[in-house]
């Protein structure tokens, strides 16, 4: 052991309150993002008498790591004074927080090491567990509590920046939305200029179109009124008219890129785990090289294309960001490239894809085997409005501004998470 190393359990007690009030309510459960969630448990007939307490600052664990992948479910109480968890579970504490801060022992948590020591550790038959002695034998730095409050007070500052740009790209994807709402299912985009005086009222201009006496007709599809000269059609129609070019994903069975050989620099290779909040993770992402991505067939993406994902994680859209050259997808992801800008933007069709509708009937639509999938065939059969060009046009230069100033805060928070992970890699050095 190195010598500003100690085993965790000179520190740390197990905590076994159980909920002789009965109560009922903050019932929690512990996922591998390493925080408390609410439980998805089927509490009938449930006695909650046996779940037991956990109070601020304690931590919580689930001792079975063997259905978990790599990583290690453990969580310390922030948000709440106290809650319930599983009698599964595994509750513990610091016995004195002017030895080890808890914050600094959670940072500790967190870190790859740590889970790739939990499963390297865990042992067992049937279900392979974590148990209290191997937590107790955890070897980690201690250094002063002061030096351990300034490496929190560092990580604090910037999840607390993560945490505040989350909440406003989520502001900034609803407002997106709130206007694709307003626009194109309620119908009521501003009236403008070139219509209002092709009626003859040019005192409508700016005005909501359909609550201002727009034209309208009937959709038989939808079996509602939309407005005069907009279309109800299917992305096949979109194809087969030149709007889009062929939706394609990206190579499947024995030419998919084998995980040896991709490389640290080279063609992103995009998995829908890459796609997140809009944007496409080129940082995170895995590389092939030139030469290989030559040899497939299909899966080329190109900047301004937009990205949806159609299998297991589905739904999530981005659109591709300027790149060298191309970018190279899993069959996990499909892309839609605009070849009629007139009729089409990134923008709109970004916005389109996120809408709640859409991702309701795109979700919904797929076949339901071992994961959800939903086919580039199938995806040709969603049906969707087609707007006049002008209502595109001037919905996209509305919105321009809110998805790009939305991608550079996602690119901020991809930077800080760095960041994160290099304050944790300086605990080793404490």
């Amino acid at each position: 052991m190195r010598s500003n190393y100690k085993k965790l359990g000179q520190f740390i007690q197990v905590v076994d309150t159980r909920n002789k009030e009965n109560r009922k309510d903050n019932l929690l459960g512990v996922s591998t993002q390493k925080v408390f969630i609410d439980s998805v448990a089927n509490t009938v007939g449930t006695d909650f008498k046996k779940y037991k307490i956990v109070r601020k600052h304690q931590f919580t664990y689930v001792p079975d790591t063997s259905r978990r992948g790599d990583k290690m479910g453990i969580a310390m109480l922030e948000s709440l004074d106290q809650a319930l968890v599983s009698q599964a579970y595994t509750v513990f504490e610091v016995k004195d927080s002017n030895q080890i801060d808890p914050e600094y022992l959670m940072m500790w948590f967190r870190r790859p090491e740590f889970d790739r020591y939990a499963r390297f550790k865990s042992h067992g038959s049937v279900r392979e567990i974590f148990d209290w002695q191997e937590m107790c034998d955890v070897e980690l730095p201690v250094p002063p509590i002061e030096k351990q409050r300034e490496i929190v007070r560092e990580y604090n500052v910037v999840n607390n920046r993560i945490a505040l740009n989350e909440q406003l790209t989520q502001k900034l994807e609803d407002t997106a939305q709130a206007l694709y709402k307003q626009w194109f299912v309620d119908f009521e985009f501003p009236i403008s200029k070139e219509y209002a005086q092709s009626i003859g009222k040019p005192e409508l201009e700016g005005m909501p179109y359909k609550s201002s006496g727009g034209e309208m007709e009937l959709c038989a599809e939808l079996e509602k009124d939309i407005p005069l000269s907009w279309r109800y059609v299917s992305i096949q129609t979109l194809i087969d008219s030149d709007v889009l070019e062929k939706n394609q994903d990206g190579n499947h069975g024995e030419i998919h890129p084998k995980s040896s050989e991709f490389v640290e620099s080279g063609i992103p290779f995009v998995m829908a785990n890459d796609v997140n909040n809009g944007v496409i993770d080129l940082d995170s992402c895995k590389f092939i090289t030139k030469e290989r991505a030559e040899k497939l067939r299909i899966g080329f993406a190109k900047a301004g294309d937009v990205l949806i994902t159609h299998k297991a994680t589905m739904g999530r859209v981005g659109i591709v960001p300027e790149v060298d050259d191309y970018i190279m997808l899993t069959p996990q992801v499909t892309y839609y490239r605009i070849k009629d800008s007139k009729q089409l933007t990134k923008e709109f069709l970004y916005c389109l894809f996120s809408e709640q509708g859409f991702q309701h009937r795109f979700c919904s639509d797929g076949e339901q085997s071992t994961r959800s999938y939903l086919g580039i065939t199938n995806q040709r059969k969603l049906q969707v409005i087609l707007p006049s060009s002008d209502a595109v046009s001037r919905f996209s230069s509305t919105v321009q501004q809110l998805l790009n100033y939305k991608i550079c805060i996602v690119q901020e928070s991809c930077i800080l998470r760095k960041m994160l992970m290099l304050l944790n890699s300086r605990m080793s050095k404490a």
